[in-house]
């Protein structure tokens, strides 16, 4: 049996390696300290109790290991998946993006990079990591304009 890990970097605290990392989160998905543990964030009303337990336990995996709750939660896999089905928004914020010279887009708010689509230009105009719209700053059209950044 082959299990899948539900989650991506920006979810594990520290160095944490990620499969003892999800063996905790599987392990403290039923642990009563995830319901005592004083950690809210509005977006988790729109999970299911699965996804609530999943994200709970994150949360106190975190604090063990910061001794900090975590700030942002926008990234993590639960997060994505209830804005995916529509349960969510996407962020209300924009956040400017930047095209860099090998044509790769980084979102301005969670530093996610992303591909043109193939017809080789358009990549969308919310990040799909984190749901924050953004304005898209081309480097190489700035470069070319004699336009540089400090």
């Amino acid at each position: 049996m082959v299990a899948v890990v539900k989650g991506n970097r920006r979810e594990i605290p520290g160095n944490l390696p990620p499969l003892l990392w999800w063996e905790k989160v599987e392990e403290y998905r039923t642990d009563p300290r995830t319901r005592s543990l004083r950690f809210f964030d509005p977006r988790m009303e729109a999970l299911s109790p699965d996804e609530l337990a999943r994200v709970r336990a994150k949360a106190l995996i975190w604090w063990e290991v910061t001794d900090e709750l975590p700030d942002d939660i926008s990234t993590w896999w639960e997060i994505r998946m209830a804005r995916r089905r529509g349960d969510l928004p996407s962020v209300e914020s924009q956040d400017v993006a930047t095209i860099d010279e090998d044509g790769v887009l980084h979102c301005g708010h969670c530093e996610a990079r992303w591909s043109a689509d193939s017809d080789g230009g358009f990549y969308g105009t919310v990040c799909k990591l984190c749901g924050s719209e953004w304005v898209a700053i081309d480097d190489r059209r700035m470069e070319s304009a004699g336009v540089m950044y400090g």
